[in-house]
């Protein structure tokens, strides 16, 4: 039996909506560039977590639970732990970075540098998320049980230069170095203080306690509606985002000549991650510029989409995801 993976690693819905939001606005438009840099820092940080959990999955302990981008709340705000460990014996928060320059951490003052820059010390981001993790779990009567802390290295470029003796020297590794940290780990925390039943508990608890981050967008970026691309485009790169056609049930692109059936779908869907989740004919009418109700009914309805209202009245509605 393998370790449990109870949150897989998947894009998350902020990433969603960047890629939403870059397939909706005129590549010239002025924000494209803020945008697009952006989205690829978050993306980054997406690959290095993605690496991270990669390695986990060599691991062999049925004990482990495994959970990927978990978001609690604790008092007024809100705490976020990238990859989550839970065994019977101990916790693990591990706080994953991807950049290619060096780490440099110095005991004076905990100071961290990359490429000769200061930067925040992510060792003391993992520490203080465990201190918060230890609040929240005190708070639903789990108690007593050891929470650690790693801030791990994902970068294959870049290199770990740590001071002699520095007091967190144990809380960092390389992301290659984590299942022989977790072992370390292992050795030194041998007692089982979390039974199955408890486990399961704590499990139920944290699945549905998990606050996906939901920001929006466009308010981010200083954007309207009014900033977004109507119409259904064309995917292909070669076309420049040509729009594409409606006729007899068949979205047709003018340029490379491409057919679909279903090229709506990506619009309704981006449209749900950037506006607003529901949306009627008439706003669907104006967003895929497609002038009949009728026509725009058969579409929505090929979706499959929840529903409210009859008729005129009808509102279709977000899917919702497991």
């Amino acid at each position: 039996m393998m370790q449990l993976i109870m949150k897989e690693c998947k894009l998350s819905l902020r990433l969603e909506k960047f890629e939403a939001l870059l397939r909706s606005v005129e590549d010239d438009h002025w924000q494209r560039y803020e945008i697009l840099t952006q989205y690829n820092n978050w993306l980054l940080g997406f690959r290095g977590e993605e690496s991270v959990m990669f390695h986990l999955d060599l691991a062999s302990n049925e004990d482990y639970r495994i959970y990927h981008d978990i978001r609690l709340q604790l008092g007024k705000y809100f705490f976020q732990i990238d990859i989550l460990l839970i065994c019977p014996r101990f916790i693990l928060v591990n706080e994953v970075k991807n950049r290619s320059k060096d780490w440099h951490f110095a005991k004076l003052l905990n100071q961290v540098t990359v490429d000769g820059k200061r930067t925040k010390n992510p060792i003391l981001q993992a520490k203080v998320q465990s201190i918060k993790l230890k609040r929240w779990l005190a708070e639903h009567h789990f108690t007593d049980i050891p929470i650690l802390y790693l801030f791990v290295n994902s970068n294959e470029k870049s290199k770990i230069h740590i001071d002699y003796n520095h007091k967190y020297s144990r809380s960092v590794c390389n992301s290659e170095q984590l299942l022989e940290k977790i072992e370390q780990i292992e050795n030194e925390y041998k007692t089982e203080l979390l039974e199955e039943k408890e486990l399961r508990k704590l499990n139920r608890l944290i699945l549905a306690k998990n606050n996906p981050d939901n920001p929006d967008l466009l308010q981010h970026f200083k954007l309207t509606s009014d900033d977004l691309m109507t119409g259904v485009r064309c995917q292909k790169t070669q076309c420049c985002s040509s729009q594409m056609r409606y006729h007899a049930g068949t979205w047709t692109c003018p340029v490379c000549k491409m057919k679909s059936k279903i090229a709506h779908h990506q619009k309704i869907l981006d449209y749900f991650l950037l506006i607003k989740p529901s949306i009627t004919n008439a706003e669907a009418r104006r967003l895929l510029q497609i002038k009949s109700r009728k026509i725009i009914h058969q579409l929505l309805a090929t979706m499959n989409l929840p529903r409210t209202g009859k008729f005129k009245g009808r509102v279709y509605h977000q899917p919702t995801t497991k």
